[in-house]
Formats: structure tokens, C-alpha cells, sequence
């Protein structure tokens, strides 16, 4: 049933602007593969001192992994965190020094583009949303990307910086504008992203499932998807071992309505098949999941 998300989840994008300005200068001079023995001492402080944030970790491991979570696996879980982010600098630099891209489901998702609408691109917070920038340079794709603008933090001022182009590909989600830009970058054939797997209070919510918990989703993405009525791609960039970004595309397989009564029923089943594609990512890749919070909201 629809309801509307309280406080509790809104969790805005920690991040010090002075970290990340020293991670930025390192970068340069030392590059990708030095920079990452840092990562060692960096997930433990992060261990150390954000109880929340470790608490959170082990809730959601012990539903994700079939062992009891230790301190060893909440430590490799924040690790793999921090890795995503260091990446992340080097795709917004776009240099040679950015990770490689594999895709999977390459062709599927260049024809629904190939029909001139654009289409929403869903993805979550597995993984990482900005390899699929290099995607999007490699076959001259315009994305923008739907986001809370309030919600960030001083460390993504930083990073916007190595790309001049980024804020201009942001759509500011709540502004008065906000659905015009959405309905103008469509009908350039365009393609809109968006994470769909928080809610913030400004948005109404539905309950599902995942992991064996109720989870509350925002509305937002698949209501959006009813009156733009383009196309719905699921997206996930997994980090493999060998550090290559597995980027694959799924269709969203849930018929639009043929009908106005419909509306209520299909964002239901959206909304549950979303969830259950999150929880597949989550088993195949328990520590690429990085909502560090109460999501479940079952925390003392």
C-alpha cells in the first residue's frame, strides 16, 4: 500500500571536501594502482569511526550472505566501497588510467534507443552508476541523470569538478522544470537515469519485499515511466575481481496499462520486480551493495 516515507530515510551523501581535494591531488601524481594500497588504512578508519554506517553493513550482510557476518567481511564490504569511489574519480578524469567496461546486453538496450523515444535507465546503489559514462562516450549517448540535488555532499563538489560537462547532465529532481527537462531530453532521444532504490520524503512509497524484509520504494521512477510511457532498462556496473566494470542491461519486462485502472497494478508489480532484481545483484554480489543505513529500518 502506498505511503508516504518518513525521516528516517533520507540519508544525505556524506563526503569531506578537503579528503577528497588530497585523494584528487594523489591521484594525479601517483595514479590508480598506487592510489588503491590507500584503500586499506582509509576502510578502516571508516570501520572505526562510523558505528552507523557498520552497523547498517552487518544488518545487511547477515540478510545478503548465508554465514554470519564478521568483522573481517564488514571490513571487505566498506573496502569495496571505497574502491568505487577512488574509480570514480578516474571515470569523471576519463583518462587512460580508468578502469576497462565489459557489457552484456549491449545490442537489447542500443535498439530500444534505435527507436528514437529515449528510455529511462533504472539502476541502483550496487555497483557503480558512473562507469557507464565511458559506455555512453564509446557510442555517442547523451545520459542525464535524476537526481537529489540537496542530498550531496561537499566530496561530490570535488569530483564534479574534473568534468566540467557533469552538472549540465543533472536533472534536479523537485524542481518546477523538472519533468519539462525530462520530457525534453526524451523527445531527443535521450536517455534518463535514475536510482530508484531510495526514498526520500518527498516522495510516496511502496512496500515490497527483499531479503526477506519489507522495504519501502519510491513511486517516482515508475510513475514517471507511466506518463512518459518510454521504455525501462534495468542497469547494474559490478566491479569484477580482475577490477574490469561488468556493465549489463536488462529489460524491464512489466507491461504498461491499457488503462487508467491499471496504473496502481503496474506500479506494484514494477516495484517488485525491481526488488527482485536488486536481490539477485545482492546474492551474486553481496559487497557491491551500498546503502550504508538502516534500510530495513530494523535497527535498534
Amino acid at each position: 500500500m502506498p505511503r508516504t516515507a518518513d525521516r528516517r530515510w533520507i540519508v544525505p551523501e556524506r563526503g569531506n571536501r578537503f579528503a577528497m581535494q588530497v585523494a584528487l591531488l594523489l591521484a594525479r601524481k601517483v595514479g590508480r594502482r598506487r592510489l588503491e594500497w590507500l584503500l586499506g588504512p582509509i576502510t578502516l578508519y571508516f570501520f572505526l569511526y562510523n558505528g552507523a554506517a557498520r552497523r547498517a553493513s552487518r544488518a545487511y550482510l547477515r540478510r545478503a550472505l548465508p554465514i554470519r557476518p564478521t568483522i573481517i567481511t564488514i571490513m571487505r564490504h566498506m573496502r569495496c566501497f571505497a574502491q568505487v569511489v577512488l574509480d570514480r574519480i578516474f571515470f569523471l578524469q576519463n583518462t587512460t588510467d580508468m578502469p576497462h567496461v565489459r557489457v552484456t546486453g549491449r545490442e537489447s538496450f542500443l535498439q530500444v534507443l534505435a527507436g528514437g523515444r529515449g528510455c529511462l535507465l533504472l539502476g541502483a546503489h550496487i555497483g557503480s552508476f558512473e562507469a557507464l559514462r565511458a559506455l555512453g562516450r564509446e557510442h555517442s549517448i547523451t545520459l542525464r541523470m535524476l537526481m537529489y540535488r540537496s542530498n550531496l555532499g561537499g566530496a561530490t563538489d570535488v569530483l564534479e569538478t574534473l568534468d566540467p560537462t557533469y552538472a549540465q547532465t543533472i536533472i534536479a529532481i523537485g524542481q518546477v522544470d523538472t519533468m519539462l527537462r525530462v520530457a525534453e531530453s526524451l523527445g531527443r532521444g535521450e536517455v534518463v537515469g535514475i536510482l530508484g532504490d531510495r526514498a526520500p520524503d518527498t516522495d510516496r512509497c511502496i512496500r515490497t519485499k527483499m531479503l526477506g524484509g519489507d522495504i519501502f520504494l519510491p513511486e517516482g521512477p515508475f510513475r514517471l515511466a507511466l506518463v512518459t510511457g518510454v521504455p525501462i532498462v534495468l542497469v547494474s556496473a559490478i566491479r569484477a575481481a580482475d577490477g574490469v566494470y561488468d556493465v549489463n542491461f536488462v529489460p524491464f519486462d512489466v507491461s504498461y496499462p491499457t488503462s487508467r485502472q491499471g496504473r496502481s497494478a503496474f506500479v506494484q508489480q514494477a516495484a517488485e520486480r525491481y526488488a527482485c532484481w536488486m536481490e539477485a545483484l545482492c546474492r551474486r554480489h553481496p559487497f557491491s551493495w551500498f546503502n550504508f543505513y538502516d534500510y530495513w529500518k530494523d535497527l535498534p
